[in-house]
């Protein structure tokens, strides 16, 4: 059973920004591996483009330890169950522009048969947060307006200071920190080689902007940053040497806001 901090579906939908889609192929979910991640009844394993859920418990593998779940991560995976239930596990499923990922999941947005958009459902009650991946933006606009509409309801992992206002990187990044998250710090110093633009923010955690993602960028004075306080989100990587703790590889100006001018 949900817990009693979702918020009631006749204001959550009123939350949901994105328009409703029926292009997609018809499928139909199997298992519900978490908040993001689906498999189908042919075996495709699918992540939902454009967002991040927190993480659920594992058990050890690959050399790496078991962990616990993050705050809502099974929650987020309880809400998704529900949301498919009303569709009796069918779907439509539209791929996004780079249609896998590294682990090689299908990349996709979903919705139910009327159309919502399941991404935007649970980024509305919180189960949920946006992410920036080019070129799977198109639905960007319409989550960062739902997302913002969550917060500011405090709803589900809003309600985390670990998430709004972000882990602060001038006392530490936790190093139990799984997936995506929000870091905010001020900018310490600002480099920019011929492939990669890095802003180091207090508390040793750099920013990675590569050449690749320039073109996103144009128009951005980099090195203005220094002195401010930016808020970002990503996936952040442990990456111990000497110039940093932490890394966070940013691919679009969206996942940046500058908190102080």
């Amino acid at each position: 059973m949900l817990g009693s901090w979702l918020i009631s579906s006749p204001v959550w939908a009123a939350l949901v920004a994105c328009p409703e889609d029926r292009s997609g192929h018809p499928a139909t979910v199997a298992y519900v591996d978490d908040g993001d991640t689906v498999r189908l009844t042919t075996g495709e394993r699918v992540r939902l483009a454009g967002i991040d859920a927190p993480e659920v418990a594992h058990g050890a593998y690959d050399r790496k330890p078991a962990t616990a779940d993050e705050p809502f991560g099974a929650a987020s995976r309880q809400a998704l169950r529900a949301m498919l239930a009303r569709s009796h596990n069918r779907i439509l499923l539209r791929y996004g522009r780079e249609s896998t990922d590294r682990y090689g999941r299908r990349l996709a947005y979903l919705y139910l048969s009327d159309g919502e958009s399941i991404q935007a459902n649970l980024v509305a009650q919180g189960m949920a947060m946006a992410v920036y991946m080019p070129p799977n933006l198109d639905l960007a606009d319409c989550l960062t307006l739902t997302e913002r509409a969550a917060a500011r309801n405090r709803v589900g992992i809003w309600s985390l200071a670990e998430y709004a206002p972000g882990i602060d990187t001038a006392t530490g990044v936790p190093s139990d920190v799984q997936g995506a998250a929000i870091i905010r710090g001020r900018v310490l110093s600002v480099h920019k080689s011929t492939r990669t633009v890095w802003v180091n923010l207090e508390g040793r955690v750099a920013l990675q902007i590569s050449r690749r993602a320039w073109p996103q960028f144009q128009g951005v004075d980099f090195h203005a940053w220094r002195g401010k306080t930016l808020r970002a989100r990503g996936w952040l990587i442990r990456d111990k040497n000497r110039y940093q703790d932490w890394r966070m590889p940013i691919e679009s100006p969206r996942a940046i806001e500058v908190l102080s001018r």
